[in-house]
């Protein structure tokens, strides 16, 4: 990600610095980048973990799913589709139904519908990152599911069971290596500090939920100290509340081992914002271990009809290649910034899939970068890159035996930007494009492997229409 477009600029992508020589623009083209691959900058880190499972029947999009080695998925939401079990699987109140019964007796538990979805998730190569909370009830005319529990520390001790039937056998239960145990999902939607009446995710208070949270990371860090517990997967209005619960939790030396939050936007400078200010945050208050996750992100130009329609014709409809390359832009600049994992939202059979067609269940423009990503995290380290144009963002990566790739993406939020551009490639530190291959996606490619051009210097050639992505790698 670049500053400007002259002649002769010396920029690197995120917080990168040193490494990349000057940046000069050969006459004929509009720009140039530059990727160093003796220059190491660190892990390419888990930006391809997803919302969402493959439906529990059907192979078309199963295929697909495992195909893309997903690493992570969060399971929230899918109690709201059939086809995954809903309403009767993930949720606190479906899998235990009667609060008032003893939260030490199997016989109280439902188990069955969330073991099937659980255990097909783990079929298609994905981890399970655990959302443990309620249902989404917003639009229903009567809630079930959102209102604060009786006895908080109850509730904890439900958790505490399910986590022990999926984690150490409990109740006829699995030995699975679940890591992630994320308590409650944005808490903070419509709720007050001290009274709760309109919450989309929590009618109480934001009193009455820090102390629910505070409850449960103490009870089940202190049953399970080597899995990570954390949350509230806070939406994009939750600053106030993120450094209320912080600053309290480390008075009082509540554990966290990740802290949540979501971002929906067509503007990744609010994407960078968010992380930083979690990554400061934390760091301020003595959480410097914990991680930083964003456990749902996606582009949303706006919640109103229009702008939420538009934002699913980007998503999945007339706009969808804008869609895929928003998503691919937004895993560079997420990989620049101090987060340690992204879970896109979602990879259900949804509105908001960018992945799959919901009718063939074949794999959409916005199911490549995801496989792209999957390439860079196999090659494992992340190397110096720069680029002399502000609407390109690249991450690159190298692997053994001199093995390499890199991710370039040119996203244009403006639909009146329409002209292409030619850009020349240089691989720095002893890379070559001979025997390399090249997968583009634009307006009317996907993920087509095309020839590459390359010149007397060395440097390749590459024409990018206005949202496009291509995957470059080498041969060996």
């Amino acid at each position: 990600m670049a500053t400007q477009n002259t002649d002769t600029v010396d920029v690197m992508n995120g917080e990168q610095d040193g490494g990349i020589p000057e940046l000069t623009v050969k006459d004929g083209f509009d720009g140039q980048v530059v990727i160093d691959l003796s220059s190491e900058v660190g892990t390419i880190k888990i930006h391809n973990a997803v919302n969402g499972a493959p439906p529990l029947s059907g192979s078309v999009y199963f295929e697909g799913w495992k195909e893309a080695e997903f690493p992570y998925a969060r399971t929230h939401d899918l109690n709201l589709l059939h086809g995954y079990g809903g309403p009767y699987v993930i949720d606190v109140p479906w899998i235990f139904r009667n609060f008032d019964a003893d939260e030490n007796d199997p016989a109280n538990y439902d188990f069955a519908c969330t073991d099937a979805i659980l255990q097909r998730i783990q079929d298609g190569g994905t981890k399970i990152f655990y959302r443990l909370g309620a249902a989404f009830e917003y639009h229903l005319v009567k809630k079930y599911t959102l209102y604060p529990p009786k006895d908080f520390s109850k509730w904890a001790r439900i958790a505490e069971h399910i986590i022990r039937h999926y984690t150490e056998g409990w109740a006829d239960g699995y030995k699975w290596d679940i890591d992630y145990w994320e308590i409650w999902n944005e808490p903070n939607l419509n709720t007050s500090k001290t009274e709760g009446v309109n919450g989309n995710f929590w009618r109480g208070s934001r009193d009455q939920f820090k102390e629910l949270f505070k409850i449960s990371l103490k009870h089940l860090k202190s049953c399970f100290p080597h899995f990570k517990f954390g949350g509230p997967a806070m939406c994009g209005t939750g600053h106030s509340w993120s450094e209320e619960i912080v600053s309290e939790f480390a008075q009082e030396g509540v554990p966290l081992d990740f802290y949540s939050w979501h971002r929906y936007d067509p503007d990744f400078k609010r994407f960078s914002s968010d992380a930083r200010f979690i990554r400061n945050l934390l760091d301020k208050y003595g959480y410097t271990n914990a991680e930083s996750i964003c456990s749902e992100w996606n582009y949303v130009k706006g919640w109103s009809e229009g702008e939420f329609a538009y934002s699913l014709q980007v998503e999945k409809g007339v706009y969808n290649q804008k869609g895929a390359a928003f998503l691919a832009a937004a895993m560079t600049v997420l990989q620049a910034e101090k987060v340690d994992m992204s879970l896109f939202y979602d990879a259900r059979y949804s509105g908001m899939n960018n992945l799959f067609d919901p009718i063939t269940k074949l794999p959409m423009r916005g199911y490549y970068p995801f496989i792209a990503w999957r390439n860079l995290r196999r090659l494992g380290t992340q190397v110096q890159s720069a680029s002399s144009l502000d609407d390109i963002y690249i991450t690159a990566a190298k692997g053994e035996n001199g093995r390499w790739g890199f991710l370039i993406v040119r996203y244009d939020e403006d639909n009146n930007v329409t002209a292409p551009v030619r850009i020349s490639i240089k691989l720095a530190g002893g890379g070559s494009f001979q025997d390399a291959r090249c997968h583009l996606t634009d307006d009317f490619r996907i993920y087509t492997e095309k020839g590459i051009t390359v010149d007397e210097d060395g440097s390749a050639e590459l024409v990018m229409r206005p949202c496009s992505f291509a995957y470059f790698e080498s041969g060996r």
